[in-house]
């Protein structure tokens, strides 16, 4: 997930973005030039009609003229509308697109890559979307008609008198010079104040989360200074930012002072020599305004330029993060799950040995106890098995077939999975069951729900199934908590399940219950963690770790 940000980089990011919704954005530039070609309608025909009135002459001309200015006037006006529908439209596709790629990327992202970031900070990225879509607009549509009346206004001002070209190029280098100059420091400046943005919001988040935590803290201000050193670096970071583009305004008012001087002193040397006329020389002055107009815009827009491109990298930490790897064989229905580990090592991320040439076999149907300490290696096996973690050395076999061959979708669509770090979501007490799999039936619920001992919980609320779960399993008792990831893992007839201490929170009745429903019942290869005696009296296998070592 770590990223280098540079501002080529982003720029080709936003010119990717940009590029999946061409058509929009080709409409966007083509009305861009429509306004630019319009907007000069104004100067040129009040210029045609005070070169009649100092005539001493009203015709039908005139009127004529008057009228084309007005209906320029209105047709300005709607093609800027055209534009508002246009970036609408984008910034809706841009909202749905975004917000799809975070539902559907985030449980598919590399867990070993994982690991090493807190997922919910990282995830607040997603408010970028609200301020891309909203910088977008200034980007599509600002810069484009700015750049375009800038250009078409000393296209137009050349042709007053050869003098205008000189001053056109002028311009044009100081703000190439200009943009150049500070746009990279602009980017960075930008992207640190929005690091420190993210670090101020993740930290306030986990207050929010060990609420209880900091109130019983002894009268500690820690937590205020943490808050406050985020903040001083965000106002530092912000300060250099704003340096930045505090440069660019007063570039902006020295365009400003020169752009006037020039139109009132060249402007006035070529009136009083004759060589424009007074209708000239009011319609360049009205194409000086709006270039002056262009440029102020153009460099006011930067900002948002910068937020964009901000947006953009912030974004792409999720959308650019890497996924899983997976292979192309399938795990059909009722498939066997015969597994064989062949000399396997593992090590974590972080460098932490989880296993060094563990080998054994389990056959079909079989259940298997694997016991040892915390830190020993057992939980390591199961994480395996999912095959979230495809970086081991030696070999993991499913039926004679290295682990990292399977799609890995279809092979948890048929593995019951059930972990301590596994949690409840908001939402019903159903749709936590099922998770969305339809093809479970009501019966097979009702019955689980009664081998592991939900079934009381579900008869005491009145809303039963339809209940609906706080985040992470609030106000439920570990009980209750423990008995729908139990039964998630149970529902679907899976052919391998893989369960973490399914038994610490049963009774003793309700422990033989499901250790008959597992043996008998269940028609799966089953891998239990734990050290729990009954279940190692009743497992076929029983496989002991000591520091990652098969003893």
């Amino acid at each position: 997930m770590a990223q280098v940000s540079t501002l080529p980089n982003a720029l080709l990011k936003l010119h990717k973005l940009i590029m999946s919704d061409r058509r929009d954005v080709f409409s966007v530039y083509f009305f861009a030039i429509v306004g630019g070609l319009v907007s000069l309608v104004l100067p040129l025909g009040i210029q045609a009609i005070l070169n009649f009135v100092l005539a001493v002459t009203l015709s039908t001309s005139v009127i004529i003229l008057i009228v084309i200015v007005i209906g320029g006037v209105f047709f300005n006006g709607f093609v800027q509308i055209r534009q508002m529908q246009v970036i609408e439209r984008i910034r809706q596709k841009i909202f749905t697109r975004y917000s799809l790629e975070f539902g559907y990327r985030i449980p598919q992202m590399n867990l070993e890559e994982m690991d090493n970031h807190y997922l919910p900070e990282v995830v607040n990225r997603f408010f970028d979307v609200v301020a891309l879509a909203k910088s977008i607009e200034k980007v599509l549509v600002d810069i484009p008609t700015s750049i375009i009346q800038i250009l078409l206004g000393l296209i137009l001002l050349s042709f007053y008198h050869p003098v205008f070209i000189a001053f056109g190029a002028f311009v044009l280098i100081l703000l190439m010079l200009l943009l150049r100059l500070t746009s990279n420091k602009g980017f960075v400046t930008s992207m640190e104040a929005s690091d420190y943005k993210y670090k101020t919001a993740g930290w306030l988040q986990e207050i929010a989360r060990c609420a209880k935590t900091f109130k019983y803290s002894k009268g500690s201000n820690f937590h205020i200074k943490n808050t406050d050193e985020l903040i001083t670096g965000y106002l530092g970071s912000r300060t250099s930012h704003f340096k930045i583009l505090n440069t660019q305004y007063w570039s902006l008012v020295g365009f400003k002072v020169l752009i006037v001087a020039t139109m009132l002193i060249a402007g006035t040397w070529l009136l009083l020599n004759q060589q424009i006329n007074i209708g000239q020389f009011i319609a360049s002055d009205i194409v000086i305004i709006l270039i002056m107009n262009s440029v102020e815009k153009l460099i006011g827009t930067m900002d948002n330029v910068y937020e964009s491109l901000t947006s953009i990298e912030k974004l792409s930490k999720i959308v650019d993060s890497q996924m899983e790897d997976t292979g192309n064989l399938s795990f059909g229905d009722g498939q066997n799950s015969i597994i064989s580990f062949k000399n396997v090592g593992f090590v974590y991320p972080n460098g932490n040995v989880g296993l060094k040439n563990v080998s054994f076999d389990i056959g079909n149907d079989k259940l298997v106890c694997i016991r040892g300490e915390s830190g020993s290696g057992r939980t390591t096996i199961t994480r395996l098995l999912t095959g979230a973690y495809p970086h081991f050395t030696g070999n993991i076999l499913i039926n004679n077939i290295p682990i990292n061959n399977y799609k890995l979708d279809e092979l948890r669509k048929h593995t019951g999975i059930m972990f301590i770090g596994q949690d409840i979501f908001k939402g019903t007490i159903l749709e936590n069951l099922i998770m969305g799999n339809e093809n479970i039936t009501i019966d097979e619920i009702t019955y689980l729900a009664n081998k592991v001992g939900l079934t009381d919980f579900i008869i005491a609320n009145k809303n039963g199934y339809d209940t609906e779960l706080d985040p992470m399993g609030k106000k439920l008792s570990n009980y209750v908590i423990q008995d729908i990831k139990l039964m998630r893992a149970l529902l679907g007839k899976p052919s391998l399940l893989l369960l973490e201490e399914p038994l610490q929170h049963l009774n003793e009745e309700r422990k033989k219950m499901l250790m008959d429903y597992l043996k008998n019942e269940s028609n799966a290869t089953i891998v239990l963690i734990s050290n729990n005696k009954l279940i190692q009296q009743e497992a076929d296998i029983v496989l002991s770790l000591e520091d990652g070592t098969l003893v």
